[in-house]
């Protein structure tokens, strides 16, 4: 116990400052869209991340207003993304997620319950998949070394809140095989991708120096996980660490895509 009172402690003096976002009403250009594309895969985990959270009673007002605020910003860019879109590829793509999308927000927006949860986590699988179509549909139409990596940072934000979805759900003791098998292939996808973003060439300064310090938070956050193999769950504290993980990606996704090409 003194092992994750001491932790706790640790990750409220790392990550005090809760993510937050910018976003403007329309698209301007393609490294927007992929960004915001991006985004809306990030979003898709968010949610049931929340809804499980809420589920357990762990935070419930501050997880039930990042449930309702990830509903609304999906809402949003989506119809963001259907404006700006010229290619019938990505429209018909978008009509997909669209389609999903009703479906999965009538499940995230009800109450909360244990029997109902693996058909949203399956639900949100289903919209993530078919947001990842989207991202890639537009990287495509450049092939601009710094799309890629705005696609691959962007990532990085959805793998935050897949980890800590996970997390939550073995918290609760879900009745699904493969929980910790998706819990551990997020973790090892995060792990990769940071070491290919940092050896990236594109990289000017203030990238590599965000990264750092994601790298030397990223060692930290996972020594939490390791709680999980005597069964100590500790969902606050992995939620918490997770914010901080997405707010450092989102900041590193901006510099990529303010990158002169």
């Amino acid at each position: 116990m003194r092992h994750i009172r001491n932790f706790s402690l640790l990750v409220f003096s790392l990550f005090a400052l809760s993510w937050s976002y910018t976003v403007t009403a329309d698209i301007t250009d393609l490294d927007e869209a992929i960004n915001k594309a991006g985004r809306q895969r990030m979003l898709s985990q968010r949610i049931v991340k929340s809804y499980l959270l809420i589920g357990q009673d762990i935070q419930p007002d501050k997880s039930s207003s990042q449930l309702t605020e990830s509903v609304a910003l999906f809402e949003q860019q989506l119809g963001e993304l259907e404006a700006y879109s010229k290619s019938p590829q990505v429209s018909g793509l978008l009509k997909s997620v669209r389609k999903e999308w009703a479906g999965f927000r009538q499940l995230a927006t009800a109450k909360p319950a244990k029997d109902k949860a693996i058909a949203l986590i399956n639900a949100g699988e289903r919209v993530l998949a078919l947001s990842n179509k989207v991202v890639l549909s537009l990287e495509q139409q450049s092939g601009a070394p710094k799309n890629k990596m705005i696609n691959l940072s962007g990532r990085q934000r959805m793998l935050s809140q897949r980890i800590a979805l996970y997390y939550s759900a073995l918290s609760w003791n879900l009745d699904q095989a493969d929980l910790e098998k998706s819990f551990t292939q997020a973790v090892q996808e995060y792990d990769e991708a940071l070491h290919e973003l940092r050896q990236a060439k594109i990289n000017n300064q203030d990238i590599n120096a965000a990264l750092d310090k994601v790298i030397s938070q990223w060692s930290f956050s996972r020594s939490g996980f390791q709680l999980m193999q005597g069964q100590s769950f500790v969902p606050f504290i992995i939620a918490t660490t997770t914010e901080g993980m997405l707010k450092n990606m989102e900041t590193i996704t901006g510099l990529y895509e303010n990158l002169q090409s």
